[in-house]
């Protein structure tokens, strides 16, 4: 009996731990639950391992697993990607049932560059969710990060010599001469007492440092002073280009009310040498949606920033107000599906030359958030949207860029491998030494032309003019040719017919020294034009007649001193009065048609030369050899009637010849060549 009774005992409180067990379970469960809704992921990360530690039920234990892999790939640091990875294979060993842990593993072999591994994962989430865009964009952004890591583009990246353990992002220059800015960090010193669930950092603050040219170093940060500074998040500050007026983002704590802390945009105006108290800026707040990340033009009229409200077309979209008058602005515009996504749009700078850089992780990329640059044209439509590639991007977040004015440099936000978190990285595009040189040759005897005019005028509004040296030889050094331009060379001598060229710098992506060699043609001589011919008995001019008129016509405009002969010709079928009658008119329809295309009438000069000068063969063509005067002699000897129609038509020509290179469009100076 008293064995039974101990059993009894023995029995209920074993049952009893058990049910408080479970309770506890439920209860830390219950916690874990509330924690990841709020993302504070390194909270929750630790009370789902506990619960997985006590937990008997073998489909909730995969499901815990699950959930912490979940917390690790939301932290998202390096360390963390790998236990990520680790946990949703073990999950997926489990028999896990949901379909979007394929997804959510091919998105963290993803930021670890596995690609191969991560078009597998994408593939297998597919054969699942076909419907799902997020499947077809990652394998897109896998197979452009590959190639992107291959060709990478010429930015030099460093790190900030600032950055701190913590979280450090989002600068902004606060002073023309780019020697201060301000940014975003979560380092000990912060304000607020509390810790961040998602980072595991400090809450962050608005910091600011002065760069010292005489030390060549930045100064130690400072955090900006309440009120500028709270106890809750302030983040992302943009100022207008005067440096008066001063935007940044400001988060609430966590609460019940607000499971996810909720971002507001505020604004604060300098007086004298200090910042008045900020103020919220009028936007349609409310209790569910976030606004943050501003970014203010340079005439201070427009303001970007990112959020969730409704309307949009994803998670988090781009929009912008307009400033009405002080203080007063447009109700808020989102800036539509071409670059906002169904994933998230955030971190705007707008670019003193109009341009938009911001950040996604809904357009094809490499990973995580890509910084893209968007190309407005003058009616302000969309005309590109370009993914900064390597190494401004990474494959996991990339964010919070900001340029000099008229400038390839900057700073941008990353917690790119290598980094302590989110850590502030200097850019720079380094200049390209290119340069331009040649020689410039007479055609005919090949010997060097000194002293030839050499005229360079590029696409961005340069112009410059240099002669050729002793040897024959031109350069523009790199002082001179500037990248991403497109350059035309005039080069120019006495007695020598003008010559244009184009040489372009776009694409370029070394140094090197662009060579152009030129050869220029003597002036005063007999040109012929073979394409010039005509019908029997006709003065109409043929498609390929206007066609070799069109070449002479650019040589006439690219060589404007230049008076020209043309003397037409006809076969020898038809009287000598007829005939020369016929080539007058013939060299004159020339004539009408140049003049129409806008040559000065008083550089051509039209003459009829009836059947006087038989064409001298200058090629072999059949029957008719080189060398071979088509006069009416040779003509008869003829045996084909083919053969002498062919020489015929080689006599109905015009030719042209150089007889001035000194014509002046001016009534005063003007030279007027001699028909004869």
């Amino acid at each position: 009996m008293k064995n039974f009774l101990l059993l009894t005992m023995m029995f209920l409180i074993l049952s009893s731990t058990s049910l408080l067990s479970q309770s506890s379970n439920k209860n830390k469960m219950s916690k874990a639950d509330k924690a990841f809704m709020m993302q504070n992921y390194f909270e929750a990360e630790k009370l789902y391992k506990d619960a997985y530690s006590k937990e008997k039920n073998r489909a909730k234990k995969t499901e815990l697993i699950f959930l912490q892999a979940e917390c690790a790939r939301n932290i998202g640091t390096p360390l963390h990607l790998k236990k990520a990875t680790a946990m949703y294979k073990r999950a997926i060993k489990a028999k896990y049932p949901h379909s979007e842990i394929f997804l959510r593993l091919a998105q963290v072999l993803q930021k670890q560059q596995k690609f191969s591994d991560a078009i597998i994962q994408f593939e297998k989430y597919k054969t699942f969710k076909p419907e799902d865009e997020r499947a077809d964009i990652g394998i897109q952004s896998c197979l452009f990060a590959e190639n992107a890591l291959k060709n990478q583009s010429r930015y030099e990246l460093s790190p900030f010599q600032h950055n701190s353990n913590q979280d450090d992002y989002s600068p902004c220059y606060s002073s023309r001469d780019y020697d201060e800015i301000f940014f975003t960090s979560s380092r000990d010193e912060s304000f607020g007492k509390n810790k961040d669930g998602f980072s595991g950092n400090s809450f962050t603050d608005i910091y600011w440092s002065k760069y010292d040219n005489k030390k060549k170093r930045w100064s130690k940060p400072s955090a900006f002073e309440e009120p500028m500074n709270s106890g809750d998040h302030e983040a992302t500050p943009t100022l207008n280009k005067r440096g008066n007026e001063f935007y940044f983002t400001r988060c609430m704590q966590n609460s019940n009310v607000k499971p996810i802390p909720t971002c507001e945009i505020y604004f604060s105006k300098k007086k004298g040498k200090s910042w008045i108290s900020p103020v919220l800026l009028p936007l349609p707040y409310d209790s569910v949606s976030s606004f943050a990340h501003p970014s203010i033009s340079a005439d201070g009229k427009v303001l970007y920033f990112s959020s969730d409200m409704n309307g949009g077309y994803g998670g988090k979209d781009i929009w912008y107000i307009k400033k009405i008058q002080r203080d007063e602005w447009s109700e808020p515009i989102n800036l539509g599906d071409e670059i906002n996504t169904s994933g998230n749009e955030l971190f705007p700078f707008i670019h003193q030359d109009g341009s938009l850089y911001f950040s996604s992780d809904g357009h094809v990329g490499m990973g995580g958030l890509d910084i893209f640059k968007a190309t407005f044209d003058s009616e302000n439509n969309l005309r590109f949207i370009d993914n900064m590639k390597s190494p401004i991007n990474s494959c996991n977040d990339d964010f919070g860029i900001i340029f000099e004015d008229n400038e390839e440099r900057g700073y941008l936000s990353s917690n790119r491998i290598g980094s302590k978190g989110d850590d502030i990285y200097r850019f720079n595009l380094p200049k390209l030494n290119i340069t331009l040189s040649g020689i410039v040759t007479d055609f005919k005897t090949k010997q060097i032309i000194t002293s030839a005019t050499i005229s360079l005028e590029g696409s961005d509004g340069s112009s410059y003019q240099i002669n050729t040296d002793n040897s024959g030889r031109y350069f523009f050094d790199k002082d001179l040719i500037k990248e991403n331009v497109t350059y035309q060379l005039n080069v120019s001598s006495d007695g020598y017919l003008s010559t244009n060229f184009t040489q372009s710098t776009i694409g370029i992506k070394q140094s090197l020294n662009l060579v152009q060699d030129i050869i220029l043609e003597a002036t005063l001589k007999e040109i012929v034009l073979p394409k010039i011919e005509y019908d029997y008995n006709s003065a109409q001019l043929r498609k390929e007649s206007k066609d070799a008129l069109d070449a002479l016509i650019n040589v006439l405009i690219e060589n404007p001193n230049v008076v020209v002969q043309l003397r037409s010709h006809t076969d020898n079928r038809a009287g000598d009065d007829f005939n020369m009658e016929l080539s007058q008119r013939r060299a004159q329809i020339c004539v009408d048609y140049m003049v129409a295309k806008g040559i000065e009438p008083m550089r051509l000069i039209a003459i009829g030369m009836g059947e006087n000068e038989p064409f001298v063969m200058d090629v072999k063509d059949g029957k008719l050899k080189l060398g071979i005067l088509l006069d009416n002699k040779f003509i008869e000897k003829l045996k084909r009637k083919k053969d002498r129609e062919k020489a015929h038509q080689y006599n109905r020509r015009t030719d042209f010849k150089v007889v001035l290179d000194s014509f002046y469009d001016s009534e005063s100076d003007r030279v007027l060549p001699n028909k004869n």
